[in-house]
């Protein structure tokens, strides 16, 4: 088992890390943890996870 991070992912705004376990070749688990709060996570909430993409792209403004 070999655990890959990517920390940081720094063509963001704020910091983004990435923590993924492979074991056999096959991914087991992933974790993502960002230190930015922009408060979109609040009214995503409930929602499907595709209509992030289209509601966070129009009011991002980064």
């Amino acid at each position: 088992m070999s655990t890959i991070v990517i920390d940081p992912i720094s063509r963001i705004e704020g910091h983004l890390k990435i923590e993924v376990v492979v074991e056999g070749g096959e991914v087991k688990e992933t974790r993502s943890s960002g230190t930015l709060f922009r408060g979109f996570e609040l009214f995503l909430r409930g929602r499907a996870p595709f209509d992030a993409q289209f509601l966070v792209q129009r009011i991002c403004g980064v």
